[in-house]
This record gives structure tokens, C-alpha cells and sequence, in this order.
């Protein structure tokens, strides 16, 4: 998947996207130590690869016992991937 689909905002030195494994929150790294190459977003690359450690759940609804299981996928999320060239890719 593009980088571009997943509504990202780069901003005060951080990029913030939507989960690449659909969980319903984004998840924000700072871009400095993985040495950024290429344009926002359509060739950025980071190097070496990213573990994402919990997330920042988007929708408050999911604090309800109805969605206890998304509610927790989201804020459990240990996303694990690259961004080459614009394109993202978990692994």
C-alpha cells in the first residue's frame, strides 16, 4: 500500500499515519533517526525498518465494552514494517 492512502501528516519533525494493519488509530514515529530520504509522501524513504509500539486510538466509541477487542488491537498495535519510496510494507 502507498504511504499517500494512509492519510499522512508530517509535522514538528514526526509523521503520523493511519495503521497499515486497519486498526482504527494512527500511529506518529519521529522521523530524525530513521534518516529520511526522498519527498513527502510519494518517495519517502526510512531506513532502517519500524516497530510501532501502541497507538492512539482514533475513535472514542471504541472505549465501549461493545468494542473492548478493536479497542485493545488498537492500543496493543506492534506494527512492524518499511517505508521505501512511498510505498509501505509490513513484515
Amino acid at each position: 500500500m502507498r504511504l499517500r492512502d494512509l492519510n499522512p501528516v508530517l509535522s514538528e519533525g514526526h509523521l503520523f499515519f493511519d495503521c497499515p494493519l486497519g486498526h482504527p488509530h494512527r500511529l506518529g514515529i519521529p522521523v530524525a533517526p530513521w534518516n529520511p530520504t526522498g519527498e513527502f509522501p510519494d518517495s519517502l524513504t526510512l531506513t532502517p525498518s519500524i516497530q510501532a509500539h501502541g497507538g492512539h486510538v482514533n475513535d472514542e466509541t471504541l472505549s465501549d465494552g461493545h468494542h473492548k477487542a478493536e479497542y485493545d488491537a488498537a492500543a496493543a498495535c506492534s506494527w512492524h514494517g518499511f517505508i521505501t519510496n512511498g510505498e509501505v510494507r509490513t513484515v
